[in-house]
């Protein structure tokens, strides 16, 4: 299976983090011109993620990972595009990897203790994500324990943490330095006293600090479904679009291929990420230059 990635940022290094287990034909789209995606308006972030969309769709594509926050707006808005986004009207859901709407799904609302969500946001997030949420909320059916909870919130109240400088910490620094765990921790404790119930990231990038996160929080209390959930998710979807696929005999190896806008930079810099491509596989990695969105 061919599996493109949309990124601007240091998501992509935590999804590298599991799907070099898997043998697939992975296009990493790096959108360096617009980086980060989260320091712009929504309509603006959008209208790049279109533009890496439109250049996949032109060489072919099986599906394709989004941040969180366009890929649910991208499942919500086809065939029509909600107010306030730069999506076109055509219909590409069906070539959208529905990942995090899984994890949220089958892990953050599933196991919610009493229905109070906490939101780990980048500054564009939380322009459409409240509203996606409720309606997916609305259409959630409870679990039987959640049911028999009397103090269970429905619809699920939500609580937001702006966190946009977490995605700049891996630029000169560890996610394991000391600085950026003292960091990570204070703005923790808001949540804290909220009384939430369960952490949902809005940023792949976020799943970087999960040691910090989930070592600071009572996981009886405050649970934070940590990478190995996420994994699980892209194990589940990959498995059925496996098997519901034509091809199911055709074994695919595993390569890895970069397209970019703006300059290399990111090659440098994000060396952690190219000693994961090649850690323990045969990786071929082709960087060729394109013209920017």
């Amino acid at each position: 299976m061919k599996i493109w990635i949309i990124t601007s940022w240091s998501d992509s290094l935590t999804l590298f983090r599991f799907l070099t287990k898997y043998d697939h034909d992975y296009v990493i789209y790096y959108d360096f011109s617009h980086r980060p995606y989260g320091d712009k308006n929504f309509s603006e972030a959008s209208l790049a993620v279109q533009g890496g969309i439109d250049f996949l769709m032109k060489h072919g594509v099986d599906y394709i990972i989004v941040p969180p926050v366009y890929e649910l707006t991208l499942l919500k808005s086809s065939p029509r595009s909600p107010a306030g986004t730069s999506f076109k009207k055509e219909d590409t859901s069906n070539k959208i990897l529905p990942l995090f709407k899984t994890y949220l799904l089958e892990h953050c609302f599933k196991y919610s203790l009493v229905g109070k969500i906490w939101l780990l946001w980048d500054y564009a997030d939380v322009e459409v994500v409240e509203s996606i949420m409720k309606g997916l909320e609305k259409e959630y059916v409870l679990t039987d324990v959640q049911k028999v909870i009397k103090k269970f919130q429905k619809p699920f109240v939500h609580r937001v943490k702006e966190t946009t400088l977490w995605k700049y910490y891996l630029i000169g620094m560890s996610y394991s330095n000391i600085l950026v765990n003292k960091i990570i921790k204070f703005d923790l404790r808001y949540f804290k006293d909220a009384m939430v119930d369960t952490v949902v990231p809005l940023n792949y990038g976020y799943f970087n600090y999960q040691n910090t996160i989930s070592k600071y929080l009572n996981f009886k209390k405050i649970r934070f479904h940590k990478l190995e959930k996420l994994e699980n998710c892209f194990q589940q979807l990959a498995w059925s679009l496996k098997s519901s696929s034509a091809d199911t005999l055709e074994v695919w190896s595993y390569s890895v291929k970069i397209f970019y806008t703006g300059h290399a930079e990111f090659l440098k810099r994000e060396k952690r990420m190219m000693r994961l491509l090649q850690r323990g596989k045969s990786v071929e990695v082709e960087r060729q230059e394109i013209e920017s969105a």
